[in-house]
């Protein structure tokens, strides 16, 4: 899924140490710069090597830092430069190389600056985003729909459409309008009202459009690079992709039919019997749009509840269980010869899928690959726009997570949307979701992320 670049042959063989020691099965490859140093030789020798087909980390070591910014700026949206706080690579520990490595990974998905009019997801070609921080487990995405209105509600000011949202650790997002930073969030994993304040940027107003065709060709990098993982694993019968109707599910599938082709590929929508209706019925309209088999894999939670089950809690995930068990029966039962499974997972949602290498044994017999797993959480969003494909309509709410309206990972945020949307009155007939909200407004269990669905 992607290449190493250092300077040296040393710099080489410690690279190969590490990658043999912390990414076994990744496939990742090492190269080399031929010992080049000045800039313009570096330039030259990476322009042979960079091509559409694969993500690009060139590291480098403190000592040739001076250059990477202006590396940086010569090289297509695939790649990226990262400098290893060591006189050379060969200096480092093989344990710090790995950890420069995932921290190398953030800055590819993390990118961004501001031309004028729309962010920009790559480094160097625009303004500088104020205080913008890069770290492994951060994400940003593009705070479409009525975000920016629950927002307000909570800072008491005007803040501009589609902002740029980064989460950072602990629960905390900055919201940025232009280059600087609108609001910050403090999003907690119980109570039903994260906390706010008001930055000193101005409230700008960004176009989705705008953002679509100012990312176009930075997307389609991603695109190709991850369509080439796809067809590098060789020829399948048949392909599945597990489809939650989040947009990472969703951007996996046009992976797939972009990859395969329709003839090939089936998406198997995981029905727990708790989804929100707005899910059910985007993953109808979608998969008829794009004309793919829609398959249901029904897990009967409601079911389960009705009967007595108590609610999914953090110590007791027993939902979790029941889902991924009717999502592999249905596998078993669709795969056929040589079968692949397409998943959403990407680095940025929980370091127990970062870990995960990009291809490897799926259920049944299967092949599993997971294609997006450097892709930033707004190119996913604006990948699938670039397609002429709607978000989920729970985006449009102000979610940026969705999962099941009883899911014990939803935060302070998911419920003060859906306190202050119609979403709680749809539901309002639901035993299950009464009893779920009288517990979360009053008992306020523990979560846990890593069960939702992006």
């Amino acid at each position: 899924m992607f290449t190493i670049v250092v300077r040296s042959k040393r710099d080489a063989d410690a690279t190969r140490s590490m990658v043999a020691r912390f990414y076994g099965g990744w496939g990742v490859r090492v190269a080399t710069l031929r010992g080049a140093r000045s800039l313009d030789a570096m330039a030259k020798e990476l322009d042979s090597l960079i091509d559409g087909e694969s993500f690009y980390i060139i590291l480098l070591g403190r000592e040739d830092a001076g250059k990477a910014e202006a590396l940086q700026r010569m090289l297509p949206p695939n790649a990226v430069v990262h400098v290893v706080p060591k006189a050379r690579i060969r200096n480092a520990r093989l344990e710090q190389l790995y950890v420069e490595t995932l921290r190398a990974r953030a800055r590819l998905r993390l990118a961004a600056s501001w031309d004028g009019r729309a962010y920009r997801l790559e480094w160097g070609r625009g303004s500088r985003l104020e205080g913008y921080e890069v770290d492994v487990g951060f994400d940003n995405f593009i705070g479409i729909g009525r975000l920016n209105k629950h927002v307000e509600r909570l800072v008491g000011a005007r803040v501009g459409k589609n902002p740029l949202i980064l989460r950072l650790h602990g629960g905390v997002h900055n919201v940025y309008n232009g280059p600087r930073i609108r609001a910050r969030l403090w999003i907690e994993d119980v109570g039903i009202r994260p906390k706010a304040e008001l930055g000193d940027g101005k409230p700008l107003d960004v176009e989705l459009d705008n953002l679509v065709e100012a990312n176009r060709d930075i997307v389609e990098a991603f695109v190709r690079a991850s369509k080439a993982l796809l067809r590098g694993l060789g020829e399948f019968e048949r392909v599945i992709v597990p489809w939650s109707g989040g947009k990472d599910s969703t951007a996996a599938l046009l992976l797939a039919l972009e990859a395969y082709g329709r003839r090939r590929v089936v998406a198997v929508f995981g029905d727990t019997g708790t989804e929100f209706p707005a899910t059910r019925r985007y993953v109808e309209e979608v998969a008829r749009k794009l004309g793919v088999r829609l398959e249901v894999a029904y897990a009967g939670l409601d079911e389960a509840l009705s009967r007595g089950a108590p609610l999914p809690s953090h110590s007791n995930r027993w939902c979790t269980g029941m889902k991924i068990e009717a999502i592999e029966r249905k596998i078993a039962e669709l795969a056929e010869g040589r079968t692949l499974v397409v998943i959403g997972d990407r680095d940025a949602e929980s370091p127990r899928r970062s870990d995960r290498p990009p291809v490897r044994e799926g259920p049944a017999g299967t092949v599993a690959a997971a294609p997006l797993k450097l892709w930033g959480g707004a190119h996913v969003q604006l990948y699938i726009l670039s397609r002429g494909l709607p978000l989920n309509p729970m985006y449009e709410a102000g979610f940026y997570r969705i999962g099941c309206y009883m899911c014990p990972a939803l935060r302070s945020w998911e419920i003060h949307v859906m306190l202050n949307e119609k979403i709680s009155l749809r539901l309002a007939g639901s035993r299950i979701y009464r009893k779920f909200m009288q517990q979360r407004l009053y008992r306020r269990p523990l979560q846990s992320h890593d069960n939702c669905q992006p």
